[in-house]
């Protein structure tokens, strides 16, 4: 079982450009911190990323993993189908629209293969997060 961690925030855009930032996911090397490659591998039939491969620097080496995403109402999920030396890689961005802002939740579950203290997985699972919500605010209120 992972590491659960979640944190929330607002962000100084639309929900709609929001979710476009999360969804572009072939943009992600250009503001997520750590992600050096990301490909789109599939769509749904509206168009929205299905499955995805990304490469990133997870300091220690770089890691590879394949993920699923799934779409609700103001709401992407995604789960690690495969990866290199990660195990589970869950998470969801729950947004709630208020005006001109965004109320933003991130919630991540990750675990690796390799055998590491259970306070330096909450850590690196909680610099994920950290690191992919300033991020996401960072590129949404820039377009916002």
């Amino acid at each position: 079982m992972g590491e659960k961690v979640s944190e929330s925030t607002v962000i100084a855009a639309p929900v709609a450009t929001v979710l476009d930032v999360i969804t572009d996911l072939d943009a992600y090397p250009d503001w997520a911190e750590g992600i050096l490659e990301a490909e789109t591998l599939s769509r749904d039939d509206q168009g929205r990323p299905a499955t995805a491969r990304f490469r990133v620097d997870a300091k220690i080496a770089e890691v590879r993993y394949t993920l699923e995403y799934r779409y609700g109402d103001d709401e992407v999920s995604w789960t690690l189908i495969e990866g290199e030396t990660i195990s589970q890689l869950d998470g969801r961005y729950a947004l709630t629209p208020d005006g001109d802002t965004t109320g933003v939740r991130y919630d991540l579950e990750a675990d690796v293969d390799i055998p590491l203290p259970g306070f330096l997985k909450k850590r690196a699972a909680k610099q994920i997060l950290e690191q992919g919500l300033e991020g996401l605010q960072r590129r949404a209120e820039s377009r916002g």
